[in-house]
């Protein structure tokens, strides 16, 4: 029996594993976001160990059963629990397992047992690139260890590019040989979260009783986001719920599939710029955790929907085939 750790940068998840099955899991608001914020590893580390022995606990799984916990995503960053350098792409499931690093020092997870830690993985570049190759920098910590498992489980046609909704949307393309190649990431799930809650367009997406709808349909709405985001950017764009709110007629699932939609065809930039750098491939694979990945309300439901329908609705663009 073992545990599997997922740390991200605003949640952690657990999961015991026995016989290649999962018997318990549980998560904790908790992530790296906390050590950049308090400027300590404390809260992160603390809020680990509490989730891992409240699983057993409330699990009723006896402490020496589990021999051993495999960790990855942002815990290796600088701002996780322990430092570890990437592996260059391209990497597969041998770069992996050959990369990682065992630790017992109970001073980096006091969890008394060994804790093994998957590293992630960056974009080959120049050791000494400078800030004009930046578009061409990327790096993932945790997204590669889903890739692998979505690998397994899943008969893709390689080459494919597999992209993660989550607090950042990432694209990620896989080469013939079902290693990672490269990736490029937006911050999108941060921004989108930054938005509604610290500043006055939450409110545009807050429910009003006897609000009327102006009788758009959600494919309307997310061309007409997209149209914004295109002429008018995406700072103007993100603007624009307080217009349709305050100004025009709609209700708060309108402008909330508006703003989904925004922040959606923004984040096709990051499709194209892979293509415009040599990753092509027509086959796109969209994964998210339906337990909340995006935010506490389930944004990664509403924005896969705008995020298909422009892929879909640009086949010269980007191709025909999607699987979510």
């Amino acid at each position: 029996m073992f545990a599997v750790i997922d740390c991200g940068t605003t949640m952690t998840r657990i999961y015991i594993v026995d016989n290649q099955e999962i018997i318990a899991s549980g998560r904790k608001k908790v992530g790296v976001r906390d050590t950049s914020i308090t400027g300590s590893r404390d809260k992160l580390r603390n809020g680990v160990t509490e989730l891992f022995f409240e699983i057993l606990e409330e699990n009723h799984i006896p402490d020496d059963q589990v021999e051993f916990a495999i960790a990855s995503g942002m815990i290796t960053s600088e701002v996780g629990l322990i430092e570890i350098p990437h592996l260059v792409a391209p990497v597969g499931l041998h770069q992996l397992s050959e990369g990682i690093l065992k630790v017992e020092d109970q001073s980096v997870l006091p969890i008394r047992r060994p804790v093994y830690f998957v590293r992630g993985v960056r974009n080959h570049y120049p050791d000494n690139a400078r800030a004009q190759a930046l578009r061409q920098v990327d790096f993932m910590r945790g997204e590669e260890v889903q890739c692998i498992g979505i690998m397994h489980s899943r008969q893709l046609p390689y080459p494919c590019n597999i992209v993660a909704l989550s607090s950042h949307t990432k694209v990620m393309y896989i080469n013939e040989k079902a290693q990672i190649e490269a990736s490029n990431t937006t911050i999108s799930g941060q921004f989108y979260e930054a938005i509604v809650n610290s500043t006055n367009i939450g409110k545009s997406i807050i429910p009003v009783e006897g609000e009327e709808a102006g009788g758009y349909s959600d494919e309307e709405l997310i061309q007409i986001a997209a149209d914004c985001v295109r002429h008018a950017g995406l700072g103007r764009t993100m603007l624009m719920p307080r217009f349709l709110q305050v100004l025009m007629k709609t209700n708060s699932h309108e402008r909330q599939v508006f703003i989904d939609a925004a922040i959606a065809a923004d984040d096709l930039n990051a499709f194209r710029e892979m293509r415009e750098q040599g990753y092509n491939s027509n086959y796109y694979l969209l994964y998210a955790d339906p337990g909340g990945g995006r935010h506490s309300g389930g944004l990664h439901d509403r924005f896969q929907r705008p995020v298909c329908h422009l892929l879909l609705s640009r086949p010269g663009l980007f191709g025909h085939s999607l699987l979510v």
